[in-house]
């Protein structure tokens, strides 16, 4: 299911995500080793951009805004509570959190957002398991989704079960139906909101050894309700798609596991034109414990997706990620990532804000941080990054530094 839905769960940009996501996962590792059942908790962050509205350069902040100004810190206050227990074999989790976002220099853009996460892992006699979710999330909208100098919140909401059935002790039929919306508070982006459905089925052979080799179909219908008018001509990126994919999971060693899911998709506008699309598409994956204390992560893909991976103005990325881990001490961990995508953007398929007519881009991100918890309860993050995108349009190049120092504690 992670596979599948982490391109809806997405957050912030920059370091912030990195922190979040580090820190999170170590601490929810500790609450389970302590069985804690309710864990409030407090964060807090500054983030320093030296390019934060993802601009081309000074010139264009002057035009854009009246102002050479790019760079901006950022305070970020969380406050939450989690709920983790299991009921016999059934798993209840429920994240829920506030938070407030302020700005030195460009304040317009202050902002309240909240986040919620409510998971049930069911299991029904032997043969039937599966999970129900809903994620929710309020917060500002990236400025280099759709380019849009105000203060634009948008609203993510993911709705989705899945039921496996254990047919033989090595067949496994599975089966998956999700929903995500997407809104936008300003008036002039509405017509950007839309809904995803996605209803997938599939069929799993699990050897000895616990490898796992299988086949899935997929059908995606994303629908925007509203039309838009794009030079005169009424536009509307309504879509469906449909895959037939192999799924592998291999346990080479203990050390080592590869994954691959891939196929053939086939994408087509509900209104028809040259925004269709057909063809292959995969992604692989690969881990690897070097030691007991470092472990690595390749990812090779291509794939069609939106500008954020939840918009129909889709692109065929290439893509290639590498991230490290190692825990040097139980109190001291060091992470670092390396992303580099080619996105080549279908120009029929244009959405309000991004103008992508033979669009070209080479995407870069570079990350590295150092995470430290003297206490069981605190955590201390400190986060670099660099962020390069070259587009054969001037105006969506920029290159953006970044540096972030978070701080989380657990009650």
């Amino acid at each position: 299911m992670a596979w599948q839905v982490h391109s809806w769960i997405n957050r912030r940009n920059g370091a912030q995500v990195l922190a979040v996501l580090a820190l999170a996962s170590i601490q929810e590792a500790r609450a389970a080793d302590d069985g804690q059942v309710v864990t409030p908790y407090v964060q807090y962050s500054i983030l320093y951009d030296d390019n934060l509205l993802r601009l081309r350069d000074s010139a264009a902040a002057q035009s854009a805004l009246g102002t050479s100004q790019m760079s901006d810190y950022v305070h970020s206050s969380v406050g939450g509570i989690r709920f983790d227990r299991m009921f016999s074999r059934q798993h209840v989790r429920v994240d829920a959190s506030l938070n407030k976002n302020s700005f030195d220099y460009f304040k317009q853009f202050d902002n309240n957002g909240r986040d919620l996460n409510a998971y049930w892992g069911w299991a029904l006699g032997e043969r039937f398991t599966g999970d129900i979710g809903y994620v929710y999330s309020q917060s500002l909208t990236p400025f280099q989704n759709l380019r849009v100098l105000e203060k634009n919140l948008r609203t993510m909401q993911t709705k989705y079960a899945t039921v496996a059935w254990q047919l033989h002790p090595d067949w496994t039929a599975r089966a998956q139906f999700s929903r995500f919306g997407l809104g936008y508070e300003l008036a002039s982006q509405q017509a950007n909101s839309f809904t995803q459905d996605i209803t997938e089925v599939g069929l799993d052979y699990t050897a000895r050894s616990g490898s796992i080799a299988g086949l899935q179909a997929r059908h995606t219908k994303g629908n925007y309700p509203e039309s838009t008018v794009v030079s005169g001509s009424v536009v509307n990126n309504s879509f469906t798609q449909d895959e037939l994919k192999a799924r592998v999971t291999w346990l080479y060693s203990g050390k080592t596991k590869l994954q691959f899911l891939g196929g053939y998709v086939s994408r087509q506008r509900v209104a028809g034109g040259a925004a269709d699309y057909s063809g292959f598409n995969a992604r692989l994956i690969a881990d690897w414990a070097a030691t007991a204390k470092t472990g690595f992560k390749l990812n090779l893909w291509r794939e069609i997706g939106g500008l954020s991976d939840v918009d129909a103005n889709y692109s065929l990325t290439n893509g290639i990620s590498l991230a490290a881990v190692h825990k040097a001490t139980e109190k001291l961990r060091f992470d670092g990532s390396f992303d580099y995508q080619r996105r080549n953007y279908n120009g029929a398929a244009v959405i309000t804000g991004v103008t992508p007519s033979n669009r070209k881009d080479k995407y870069e991100k570079a990350s590295f941080s150092i995470t430290y918890s003297p206490l069981r309860s605190l955590s201390l993050m400190a986060a670099i990054y660099r962020e390069n995108v070259q587009s054969n349009i001037d105006s969506f190049g920029y290159v953006s530094n970044g540096i972030a120092l978070t701080t989380r504690y657990e009650f």
